[in-house]
């Protein structure tokens, strides 16, 4: 079935190029904000910028080899009658390509967060799970003019006899 392409994507697989699955704040040592927040020194945001540098093109390569895997893998997924051996051990490739991406990138995070101190880094993560909560729209104030509730109905529903016993 298709439960082996449902995992981590949501698009239809694999046409999306893999992006690392943590809340993204770009170049957060360049954010003014969180510069002051975190109170990092100039010493730190030169050798953060170092590091970042040092992974980026590592990350660029690991990126494009996720890509061209996704791509052999679309027509063999696409074929009339799809050979699954060939779209098994393709899938296999695809999955190892994520995982050389994924461990280049806590990699780089390791190493970003060597720079800092332990309060820095709770900071950071903070700020990061702030973002996230912002960007998927938890509750928070409910904007105007938008209804977070149907409205209630004029009578209740009957209610059966035992419900009380959940």
């Amino acid at each position: 079935g298709n439960a082996l392409f449902a995992d981590d994507q949501q698009e239809s697989y694999p046409r999306q190029p893999a992006q690392p699955p943590q809340p993204d704040l770009g170049k957060w040592w360049k954010n003014s904000d969180i510069v002051q927040e975190l109170q990092l020194t100039e010493a730190q945001i030169t050798q953060i910028e170092q590091t970042f540098l040092e992974h980026r093109l590592k990350l660029i390569d690991l990126r494009a080899e996720v890509e061209r895997q996704e791509t052999r893998l679309q027509p063999l997924i696409e074929a009339d009658r799809p050979d699954e051996a060939k779209v098994g051990a393709q899938i296999d490739l695809v999955l190892a390509a994520r995982g050389r991406l994924e461990k280049e990138n806590a990699m780089m995070m390791l190493a970003i967060r060597r720079v800092l101190s332990v309060d820095q880094w709770k900071k950071l993560e903070a700020i990061k799970q702030e973002r996230e909560r912002v960007r998927y729209k938890e509750p928070g104030p409910p904007q105007p003019g938008m209804r977070m509730k149907p409205p209630p109905a004029a009578t209740p529903p009957p209610r059966p006899p035992d419900s009380e016993n959940d």
